[in-house]
C-alpha cells in the first residue's frame, strides 16, 4: 500500500528522498535530519548528504540493520512480506520509507525493485503525523473517460480551478504542476 507523504517544511517537491525516508522511520524533525546529515558529511568527507559515502549514516548513527533481499522484489512485495516494522527501502537512485507495510513517499514507487532494506529498531519512536497533511498548493486528477481527465488545481484557500484535458496529456500536465511546486494527490 502507498500513501502520499511529504515532510518538507515548505511542502516543496525536491530530490530529498534520503531525508524524507529518515524522517518517516525515525519520527525526527526534517530540519534536524538535514542538519545531522550535513554534519555527518564532515565525518565521511562526502560532497553531498545523499552521496554513497554519506549514506552509511543510517548504519553508523541510526544503528539500522541492513537486510539483503532476493532478486526482483518490488517495494509492494517487500511491504507484504514485512507488515510490521520500520524500513528504509533502497531502490535505483531512490530511497523510500516503509512503516507497518505501507510506503510513505511523494510518489508511488511500489512497483520499483528494492536492492536492500534498512531495518530501523531505535526506540523510542514517535511517528510523524502520517495520516493527513494540509497542502498550500496541490492538484488532483481523475480519469472521467478513456479520452478525458479532470484536473483540479487548488490555491490553498480551499478553492480550485478545474480543467478537462485529453487523457494522454495528463502525465505531462501533472509534471508541469509538480515542477511549479504543486503537490499531486492521486484520487
Amino acid at each position: 500500500m502507498y500513501k502520499y507523504y511529504n515532510p518538507h517544511p515548505n511542502g516543496l517537491s525536491t530530490d530529498d528522498c534520503v531525508k524524507r525516508s529518515i524522517v518517516v522511520v525515525t519520527g525526527r524533525n526534517y530540519v534536524d535530519v538535514q542538519r545531522e546529515l550535513n554534519k555527518y558529511k564532515k565525518v565521511t568527507g562526502a560532497k553531498s548528504f545523499n552521496s554513497v559515502k554519506n549514506l552509511c549514516y543510517v548504519e553508523n548513527v541510526l544503528k539500522a540493520k541492513k537486510i539483503p533481499l532476493g532478486k526482483n522484489l518490488t517495494a509492494n512485495e517487500f511491504c507484504k512480506k514485512h507488515p510490521r516494522g520500520r524500513y528504509i527501502l533502497d531502490m535505483e537512485e531512490h530511497w523510500s520509507a516503509c512503516v507497518d507495510g505501507c510506503i510513505y513517499d511523494t510518489w508511488d514507487c511500489s512497483k520499483e525493485i528494492v536492492n536492500f532494506a534498512y531495518q530501523i529498531t531505535t526506540e523510542p519512536y514517535t511517528a510523524p503525523n502520517l495520516k493527513k497533511q494540509v497542502f498550500k498548493y496541490c492538484c488532483t486528477s481523475e480519469e472521467i473517460s478513456n479520452i478525458e481527465t479532470r484536473i483540479r488545481i487548488y490555491d490553498g484557500n480551499e478553492m480550485f480551478v478545474e480543467r478537462i484535458i485529453p487523457t494522454e496529456l495528463t502525465v505531462g500536465y501533472i509534471r508541469c504542476l509538480q515542477d511549479s511546486n504543486y503537490n499531486y494527490i492521486q484520487l
